[in-house]
């Protein structure tokens, strides 16, 4: 299994597992075989009660929608995601938008169905964080709750607050923390180069502006710092 890290929207990383592709089969076999018995007992109701086909459409709409109800309602997991320990994780570290969810439904018919599942196993195969093209499009992956572990190891964790390296952080707003945590984020997910190394240099320049702050610190550690110092302020 990959090992990742994730920054969360409380700036604490999570040193996290990547779901292996045996567990996420599994897990799928697990919900395919509840769904073959939930609809099994449809279709034996229908036949002995003789309940008719409007009956049968109602109790199989569950079937249907299984994937994303359970993973709403259990916050990334199936019942077959429980029993082998893995969930669907936003990739940026932050709650998984009802959006994400629906996404990752909808593209089951090409990950999963088409070609019986030949496209979803690739493209986990090819894929550095093993992605689905569910995943893909959703922002999404799915970790292994085996062996995560949380990193507390960030000094600016709360409760161990420091006197601040830049006092004009307090100047800072929520919107400005959320807009640095997000370039970081990025960066970190795709390295920080083209795209991503002019994000950090633009921010970092308008945050300076903004504060009036003038230091030798590049521009990653900079926003770094002022992400810690944002945190012990507000403790």
């Amino acid at each position: 299994m990959t090992d990742l890290k994730i920054q969360t929207a409380q700036n604490t990383q999570l040193a996290l597992n990547n779901a292996g592709l045996g567990d996420r089969i599994l897990a799928a076999i697990v919900d395919l075989i509840l769904m073959f018995a939930y609809a099994m007992i449809g279709f034996i109701l229908t036949r002995s009660l003789a309940l008719g086909n409007v009956f049968l459409m109602v109790y199989l709409l569950p079937v249907y929608f299984y994937s994303l109800i359970l993973e709403l309602l259990f916050h990334g997991q199936t019942l077959g995601k429980m029993l082998l320990k893995i969930k669907v994780v936003h990739q940026l570290g932050r709650q998984v938008p009802f959006s994400s969810y629906l996404l990752r439904w909808l593209l089951r018919i090409i990950d999963v169905w088409i070609f019986f599942a030949a496209i979803g196993i690739c493209t986990i195969v090819l894929t550095r964080r093993g992605l689905r093209v569910g995943d893909l499009a959703a922002n999404t992956l799915v970790i292994s709750l085996k062996g995560s572990r949380r990193l507390d190891e960030l000094s600016y964790v709360r409760g161990e607050a420091e006197a601040p390296v830049f006092a004009q952080a307090a100047l800072l707003d929520d919107p400005d923390i959320s807009v640095i945590r997000e370039v970081l984020a990025y960066g970190r997910e795709v390295g920080f180069h083209g795209k991503a190394a002019q994000l950090v240099l633009q921010t970092t320049n308008i945050i300076k502006k903004k504060i009036g702050v003038e230091t030798e610190l590049k521009p990653i550690p900079f926003l770094e710092q002022l992400l810690k110092d944002y945190c012990n302020i507000h403790q």
